[in-house]
């Protein structure tokens, strides 16, 4: 079970029913997302859905201070009060922070950096040089030689708000009729997405801006793509070199003898792309849609990036808080619904002392 971020530790501090819950809704979710009906542990979706909406009552009552009891089984009435409208969102927002680091960090974890901190907090990054001290030639008449001063730059990244307002149906989360894991994930998953888009183009843009000996390759040869991450690995103190792109890119990836033969059972055709490439790991990123163009996606499929991510990553990201939540009155609507305004603060930048290059294969 994955550990849960500080920021809901301390929320949940000192019970641990809560804690046991929220650990189980991520396992809720996952299998949702999944499209599964059934969790690796054999209980079924609807079931787990049962159980989290159970908890979210009790969270609710918790948070609210306000019993359900008190309304029977009118779950229209209780939804409309105020202070159970707040403390839905409030369980929102958490639930929020729980599964957003974990996707990022699966989807960017070999360019991008996630670090966390109270609100009023920010990041500041060290850039270390990579440069090694000077090593003279030495005399037995002389005390000190060519003396070697080296300096850690710094920059600081700081965190904004963004924002995503979503109109829900309280009381048919609250009465079973609506998903909750749905209501939650499409939630999430606005904020989500865009934090990939921030940080994606964070990457793309510096990558872009590489010149001199690691300046853009044009086309793939293997020859020319081993020298680079040769290059790549040695002026990041050693550290393995990988090959980063979408499948689509990473299929490009193929030795150039044409004596090697590709069967229809081979790791290449199972992956899309060799997992290898002559000592180089080839690691796939998953392409996301762009919602700003429809059926455009957001990666560039002619790119594969070189880089050596043990080295340091490229791009740092910095969440300030928790996610908070702003609940107007669902009588403001002629539908009764509730608007919900999430508010994530969070701050996307490069700054490393590593050294990465790029193959463009248009």
């Amino acid at each position: 079970m994955k550990n849960l971020p500080i920021s809901v530790i301390n929320f949940a501090s000192n019970n641990e029913d809560r804690v046991e819950g929220y650990k189980k809704f991520i396992e809720y979710f996952n299998v949702h997302k999944s499209d599964k009906t059934v969790s690796d542990a054999g209980v079924s979706f609807d079931e787990m859905n049962g159980k989290m909406l159970e908890f979210f009552k009790d969270e609710l009552e918790l948070m609210s201070n306000v019993s359900s009891s008190i309304y029977g089984d009118d779950m229209a009435r209780y939804a409309n009060n105020p202070s159970v409208q707040h403390a839905a969102f409030e369980v929102v927002g958490i639930m929020t922070d729980l599964i957003i680091p974990d996707t990022l960090l699966k989807s960017f974890g070999a360019i991008a950096k996630i670090a966390s901190g109270a609100w009023g907090d920010s990041l500041k990054v060290d850039v270390k040089p990579r440069d090694l001290f000077v090593v003279s030639k030495g005399s037995r008449g002389k005390r000190q030689f060519d003396v070697t001063r080296q300096y850690t730059g710094q920059k600081t990244i700081i965190p904004e708000p963004h924002v995503v307002t979503v109109g829900v149906t309280l009381y048919d989360i609250l009465a079973g009729k609506s998903s909750l894991a749905e209501s939650v994930a499409k939630a999430a998953l606005s904020i989500e997405t865009q934090m990939r888009y921030d940080i994606y183009d964070a990457f793309a843009a510096a990558m872009a801006a590489v010149t001199g000996s690691l300046a853009p390759i044009s086309g793939f040869a293997q020859a020319t793509a081993i020298a680079r991450a040769q290059l790549v690995s040695a002026w990041n103190g050693g550290k393995p070199a990988i090959f980063l792109g979408t499948k689509l890119a990473l299929s490009n990836i193929l030795p150039a003898s044409t004596n090697y033969r590709i069967d229809i059972g081979s790791e290449y055709v199972r992956l899309g792309h060799l997992r290898d490439f002559f000592g180089s790991a080839c690691i796939e990123m998953e392409q996301i849609a762009d919602y700003a163009t429809e059926f455009s996606v957001k990666l560039d499929d002619d790119l594969l990036y070189i880089l050596s991510p043990s080295a340091d990553k490229i791009v740092q990201i910095f969440v300030e808080g928790s996610t908070l939540s702003n609940v107007n009155s669902n009588y403001d609507n002629a539908d009764l619904m509730v608007n919900g305004t999430l508010i994530k603060s969070y701050g996307v930048g490069v700054a490393t002392s590593a050294v990465a290059s790029s193959i463009d294969m248009s």
